[in-house]
């Protein structure tokens, strides 16, 4: 005898995450040369929030390769996150992007080290914290992997781009040697590559020279700043025609020059 069994309901597979596009920017400061900006970022939101933001950072970074001559490198700062969707989006682009490790360092903040015992007392308090290995892995497959990783882990919280009017290796090899002479812990000096991680508290008021020699060979850089709460843009060129020009339209009666990106 056939028992009628009850239909269980199919798995749904629609995302309940809020969609809000992703399209204001807004001039936060200028320093030592640098314009810093930020595309603010509310967490939580659906991928498909991104897509303005994608279209724009994409179309940037060809402005200043295509139209500059600068070199592209893309990097993905998986270590930072814990978000299991956000690690298997890496791990099934991995074979086309052909991730290198390398440590990403805070020109700002004290040398990376191991731990101390009193960091072990500072983890365990309400607010301490240790010091942090931050994984960075570098794009090191060609043609458009770069620009197609940019554009997938844009969301992610863990994209970082430089892009460069110096050859990429030299860049590297410059910036290797920069964090070299800062960095003590024979630990955090095998690395084969060093990039600077930005926030604007890095920007602000008057910029320490080391942090000036860091972004001295960098004419564009783009990080996902989970401590600013978006993604930040610091550009050694004034960006704002060149944001007339990809469509963005600048709004009125604000405290500060914001643009909203093209849709």
């Amino acid at each position: 005898m056939i028992v009628n069994q009850p239909l269980l309901p199919a798995e749904s597979t629609e995302d309940i995450r809020m969609y809000l596009p992703v399209k204001e920017l807004s001039l936060e400061g200028r320093e030592g040369g640098f314009e810093y900006y930020l595309i603010p970022t509310p967490r939580g939101l659906r991928p498909d929030s991104y897509d303005p933001a994608r279209a724009f950072l994409q179309e940037l970074v060809t402005y200043f390769t295509a139209r500059l001559g600068c070199g592209h490198e893309s990097f993905i700062q998986i270590g930072q996150v814990r978000d299991q969707e956000v690690t298997r989006l890496f791990a099934d682009h991995a074979r086309d992007w052909i991730p290198e490790a390398g440590l990403g360092v805070w020109p700002h903040r004290p040398a990376p080290r191991m731990w101390k015992m009193e960091d072990m007392e500072n983890i365990e308090s309400a607010s301490g914290t240790g010091p942090m290995l931050n994984s960075v892995f570098r794009v090191t497959a060609h043609a458009n992997a770069r620009l197609d990783a940019m554009t997938t882990m844009l969301g992610t919280g863990c994209g970082l781009q430089l892009v460069s009017h110096v050859e990429s290796s030299v860049l590297l090899r410059d910036l290797k040697g920069l964090f070299l002479s800062f960095i003590q812990d024979r630990v955090f000096r095998i690395f084969p590559w060093y990039v600077p991680l930005i926030e604007k508290a890095t920007l602000a008021e008057l910029m320490e020279p080391f942090t000036a020699s860091v972004l001295s060979g960098i004419s564009l850089y783009i990080r996902e700043s989970p401590e600013d709460g978006g993604i930040l843009i610091v550009s050694a060129q004034p960006l704002a025609e060149i944001f007339a020009q990809f469509g963005c339209k600048q709004m009125e009666r604000e405290m500060k020059p914001t643009w909203t990106l093209a849709e």
